[in-house]
């Protein structure tokens, strides 16, 4: 038999989706980026891995988005 595993992480939630949107939006007007680039693509992955890796706070999710 095969067993369900449970996700190692809490879903994003609408308020943890806005900070991240805001750090995401901000770092593509700072480098003049559009949305649907594939720069756009990675970063938005970038922030979402750093937050469910624990960046949970405003500020170092903008310091993630500025090193990639």
């Amino acid at each position: 038999m095969i067993s369900a595993q449970s996700s190692s992480f809490d879903p994003i939630g609408p308020d943890e989706l806005a900070m991240i949107g805001k750090a995401f939006q901000d770092e593509l007007q700072t480098r003049a980026l559009s949305r649907k680039s594939g720069e756009a693509e990675a970063l938005a992955a970038k922030l979402i891995n750093a937050y469910q890796a624990g960046i949970r706070d405003d500020l170092g999710l903008r310091i993630v988005a500025g090193l990639s």
